[in-house]
């Protein structure tokens, strides 16, 4: 390791000073790299409502309508109590894993990371007074933890020999509502429902990076921390139309919280370590959208909503408190997404029992931050090379489809018991649901 270390050495100084200079930029909803992995994923809870796609917005007829469409709980007659459990396993695609080849002519090679997370994700209690309904919930906005490594990476443009760090990253976030939602039905065919609350973010983050591929201590060029939590207010806001039998439509909107949080700063310096602290902001997208589904028997119920994500926000407020002539926070960008769902579900009764099947799949949009800044726009060398390596860091995704099934047991009027699973290549999840009316 010593011969390494000593081989290394000069070019990694150099490299080592560069970055100094890179991540002194000061970085917001944050241009460290490991912010551009995650993804966001705002199903519907519950198993009957991933079962079929996540198009629930104009079904909505139990008690995780809270989230889904509070306007839906105005269908309950009886007091109900539902609880959802999920299981989770992400996979982190990163580009810049390694190469292969030279800095003038060389491949990047990527690499996926797995991880995964379970957890009580919904529970609710309703109560319908005459027109009202009320409901008092608990959901799980967010869930991600992601942990991966690179063995450095030659920087894109570069003929020197320079190449990134590596780099060890670890990523917990965990968002939780706590709310409230009544529910009014003005007409058999009209419902309006508001629901909101408190939300409870927890993050912790870390991206260290290293002079060589051995990461330990002595190998340390700068790492980037976040062990923060913070609070904001959420809103949900739905309708519900019935204008003919058989046919529903419903509407949503839903303000999603923000939340403040400090980044730490740590680089390997002589005599002593440097350290700097600055603020963040985590912004959850919000959204609005539109559901149909259309019962043609009573058994039998197609369901499709369409969801506009405002991902534009995650560049929001996006601040860049030192050296700005390098990276600007025009630079990153997230356009909005569309989110298209569909799905169907059929009961078949044994005798007192109803067996339901459910399948569908649904569409989510690209939402990783990437630049979009100009590389040339300089003959300043510190600022060509941070600009190409953030251009290397944040690179654009693509969309994925899901595909969705469920299962669920309606053991009377009184007990239904729901199993779905959600498939992908990014992520797979598998959900299960009980719902008890009194």
């Amino acid at each position: 390791m010593r011969t390494t270390l000593r081989h290394q050495a000069p070019r990694a100084l150099a490299l080592w000073v560069a970055w100094t200079c890179l991540m002194s930029a000061g970085l917001a909803q944050t241009n460290t790299e490991n912010f551009a992995q995650f993804r966001f994923n705002f199903n519907n809870p519950g198993a009957r409502a991933t079962g079929i796609g996540g198009a629930f917005m104009s079904i909505a007829d139990d008690a995780t309508a809270s989230e889904a469409n509070p306007a839906g709980l105005t269908t309950l007659l009886r007091p109900e109590l539902s609880i959802e459990a999920k299981a989770i396993q992400f996979v982190t695609h990163v580009d810049n894993f390694s190469s292969t080849g030279t800095a003038a002519n060389s491949t990047l090679n990527a690499h996926d990371f797995k991880s995964a997370v379970v957890s009580p994700s919904f529970a609710s209690v309703v109560y319908p007074v005459r027109r009202f309904t009320f409901a008092l919930f608990r959901h799980e906005l967010m869930n991600f933890e992601s942990n991966s490594y690179t063995n450095g990476t030659f920087a894109s443009g570069f003929t020197d020999g320079t190449f990134l760090f590596p780099a060890k990253s670890s990523v917990r976030i965990h968002v939780d509502n706590y709310g409230g939602t009544i529910a009014y039905k003005f007409r058999e065919f009209l419902s309006l429902g508001v629901s909101g609350g408190l939300s409870l973010a927890s993050v912790q983050s870390s991206i260290a990076r290293y002079l060589i591929a051995v990461f330990d201590d002595g190998t340390l060029a700068n790492v980037a921390t976040i062990d923060d939590h913070n609070t904001d207010f959420f809103l949900n806001v739905g309708v519900l139309l019935k204008p003919v039998e058989n046919l529903s439509i419903g509407l949503t909107y839903k303000r999603r919280p923000s939340f403040s949080l400090q980044q730490t700063y740590r680089f390997t310096r002589s005599p002593t370590d440097s350290t700097r602290t600055a603020p963040i902001n985590f912004n959850i997208p919000s959204s609005y959208g539109i559901g149909i589904s259309y019962r043609p028997t009573d058994v039998l119920t197609f369901a499709v909503d369409v969801v506009r994500v405002n991902y534009s926000s995650l560049t929001k407020n996006f601040v860049v408190t030192l050296s700005p002539s390098y990276v600007q926070p025009g630079d990153f960008a997230v356009d909005d997404g569309m989110e298209y769902h569909g799905g169907a579900e059929y009961v078949m009764f044994l005798k007192t029992i109803g067996i339901v099947f459910r399948g569908g799949a649904y569409l989510e949009p690209d939402n990783r931050i990437h630049w979009v800044g100009n590389i040339n726009d300089t003959v300043d060398p510190n600022r060509i090379f941070a600009r190409k390596i953030m251009q290397g860091l944040f690179q654009s995704g693509k969309s994925y489809a899901h595909g969705t099934f469920g299962v669920g047991c309606i053991l009377s009027n009184k007990v239904q018991f729901d199993l779905a699973g959600d498939l992908s290549s990014v992520s797979n999840t598998a959900v299960g649901s009980l719902v008890i009316r009194f």
